[in-house]
């Protein structure tokens, strides 16, 4: 069979799918065989199997376990939001998630071909609403580089907020105050799949979906490192499905992180107001600045090696351990402690005004203060 029978054939059978799903199915295995090559197109034909067994396999993973179920959510959401409610129930909850996420990128994949870092001009417009668009400005044009690709973007370009929302990698932040723009460095990013915009109330936005029928396989040699001046990002919003982040010596207004699978860490952050949302993975910050800061932790263990200026803090870990060292004296806090032997006011009358409050389901709390 030849390649252009394969897909036309493989096009037919999967006519039960929607059209974004089917064209995103034809893409990988039009791909897949583009890297092969002529040379190597029989053999790779004959890996993948009939197109009766190929679709069979794709629309296999279609099919509701009960048609009555909740419809899946959108493909480009390659993991679903969750929120941390106290209880066992959401670590469950939080490897389903990651299960889904690994299941329809890997399962009836064949083994993804090497894929060439792709020219710049081959980045797709961004894929912004129409009534998004009239309000975007000029997106900033990208350098290409041996391993991906460069943007540098001027202060006023971010002055609102810059938001990351990705599939995998890893996200590096770098201080430097010897730089007047900002950079993002994509290195090892199929960057076809890359989309950005500017709008013109400073907000640039970045997103990287990679389709779901794509195998995986060069998520730790996808790493984005963003070089800016000190002090000049007002907020910093970034969705990561897997891969970590270091936040190194960040100074921020307003930090919103929320990762499926993948651990957050930082040398020094300061920040006014700090949401993390972490289903599996680790927070450890040696020095954090935040008056209100709120970390939901599904799986995983939260480190503060030193928290300064707190004002309003919650910590809820599920299952992990909890362990934070506080500025001043115990006095300087009203501390309250939820775990499933109870729920524990320490010196409640101290400082109403400096509130911590730790939730724990399965693991330990230890509380320290410098004084």
């Amino acid at each position: 069979m030849t390649r252009t029978a394969f897909l036309a054939a493989l096009e037919q059978l999967l006519a039960p799918l929607p059209e974004a799903e089917r064209k995103d199915a034809l893409s990988y295995y039009e791909d897949y065989l583009d890297a092969a090559g002529p040379e190597k197109e029989a053999q790779a034909l004959a890996e993948l199997g009939t197109p009766e067994e190929v679709a069979h396999k794709i629309l296999e993973e279609q099919a509701p376990a009960d048609p009555s179920a909740a419809p899946a959510s959108p493909a480009r959401k390659p993991h679903s939001r969750w929120r941390m409610v106290l209880g066992g129930g959401l670590a469950v909850l939080a490897v389903l998630v990651l299960f889904c996420f690994f299941f329809q990128h890997t399962k009836a994949t064949p083994v993804q071909p090497v894929e060439s870092i792709s020219p710049a001009s081959e980045i797709p417009a961004s894929s912004a609403e129409t009534a998004a668009e009239s309000a975007s400005t000029q997106p900033a044009v990208p350098v290409s580089t041996p391993d991906g690709l460069t943007f540098s973007l001027s202060a006023e370009m971010v002055s609102d907020k810059l938001s990351l929302k990705l599939d995998y990698g890893t996200i590096l932040f770098v201080v430097d105050p010897n730089v007047s723009d900002i950079t993002l460095q994509f290195d090892g990013f199929r960057t076809r799949y890359l989309t950005h915009s500017n709008k013109k109330d400073g907000t640039a936005e970045f997103s990287y979906h990679v389709p779901k029928y794509y195998a995986l396989l060069d998520i730790d040699s996808a790493v984005l490192t963003i070089t800016a001046p000190e002090n000049i990002l007002h907020e910093v919003d970034i969705d990561l499905a897997m891969g970590d982040v270091d936040l190194g010596t960040l100074s921020v207004e307003e930090l919103d992180l929320e990762l499926a699978m993948g651990s957050v860490s930082a040398d020094s952050l300061t920040v006014k107001d700090a949401d993390f949302n972490l289903a599996m993975g680790g927070c450890r910050i040696d020095h954090l600045t935040a008056p209100e800061f709120d970390a939901e932790i599904a799986v995983g263990d939260c480190t503060i090696g030193m928290l300064s200026g707190a004002r309003d803090v919650n910590i809820s870990v599920i299952t992990g351990d909890t362990d934070l060292t506080l500025e001043g004296s115990a006095s300087d806090y009203t501390l309250v402690t939820n775990e499933l032997k109870g729920t524990s006011i320490h010196n409640g009358k101290a400082n109403t005004s400096r509130k911590i409050s730790l939730d724990s389901v399965t693991g330990d709390l230890s509380i320290s203060y410098t004084n």
